[in-house]
């Protein structure tokens, strides 16, 4: 049988992994738009450079 302290740990290390998820969902769904074209002119600049 697991100790009750490990499993406490896991529960908290799911919780925190869930916050961040949401916390990266939520940014990308306020900057999705400006990060989607940064990224593409990004990936363009390096391209015309070639």
């Amino acid at each position: 049988m697991q100790r009750q302290g490990s499993s406490a740990s896991l529960i908290e290390l799911a919780l925190i992994i869930v916050l961040i998820a949401i916390i990266v969902l939520s940014i990308l769904l306020i900057l999705g738009d400006d990060m989607r074209l940064w990224i593409i002119n990004t990936i363009q600049g390096l391209l015309a450079g070639r």
